[in-house]
């Protein structure tokens, strides 16, 4: 089942897949395994102008096996992408110590000033919610983690962020301005409601976001899931 695609022509600054790939597809078993019923994902990199020459291509979509959640199923979507500024999560050793302390003091006296409504650093500022090419890692449900390459140890680098929410209360300074009602905050000042807020309908565990990693050293090397 495809949950993404994109080009690089799309995406400034992608690094290319093996072999120069320019296309990434990210697929996603619809049946859950094993005692855990985990799920079971996969990358694949492309060559745009091969894939686009293809001789011939599907004239329907697969059938969907039946699915116990209606959140397991994707809503079609179509990405408009926009470059934004992002910056670390603020915890342990992702920012020097120093600078954290300066960013929690800062989110106290937002707090003081604004009460519950009032921006904060992760969630206002530092990374946007919902899907994205790139960037940082989120790390509200898990703390920060060192994702390594199994094959080369190196330090892994964030391909794809997929996530539930495009926008939440912590995070409505990311909502854009068509779909806002600018006399209201936090969820309450969505256009639209759910389908706004929630575009793909999918879900990624309680309150999660999925992250793919890929080795900067090699991209052939496998990639890494890591839900946080």
């Amino acid at each position: 089942m495809g949950l993404a695609q994109f080009f690089g022509r799309d995406v400034p600054g992608l690094a290319a897949g093996p072999g120069g790939a320019d296309l990434v597809q990210l697929l996603r078993c619809p049946r859950t395994h094993g005692p855990y019923l985990e799920r079971r994902y996969l990358l694949r990199w492309r060559l745009a102008a091969q894939a686009e020459r293809a001789d011939r291509f599907l004239d329907a979509a697969p059938e969907v096996p039946l699915l116990r959640w209606e959140d397991e199923l994707p809503e079609p979507c179509v990405v408009h992408p926009e470059e934004v500024d992002t910056y670390p999560w603020a915890e342990d050793d992702t920012l020097p110590a120093a600078l954290i302390a300066r960013i929690d003091a800062w989110d106290d006296a937002q707090t003081a000033e604004g009460g519950r409504d009032a921006p904060s650093y992760q969630g206002a500022l530092s990374i946007p919610p919902g899907w994205r090419v790139g960037g940082f890692p989120s790390w509200a449900s898990t703390g920060p983690m060192d994702i390594t390459c199994a094959s080369c140890a190196a330090p892994m680098r964030l391909l794809l962020t997929a996530g539930g929410d495009e926008m939440d209360p912590d995070s409505h300074s990311w909502m854009p301005l068509e779909d806002r009602d600018p006399s209201l905050q936090g969820m309450a000042s969505i256009r639209g409601g759910q389908s706004v807020a929630q575009p793909t309908r999918l879900r990624f565990g309680r309150d999660r976001d999925l992250h793919v990693f890929t080795c900067p050293a090699d991209p052939g090397h496998p990639p890494q899931w890591v839900l946080s």
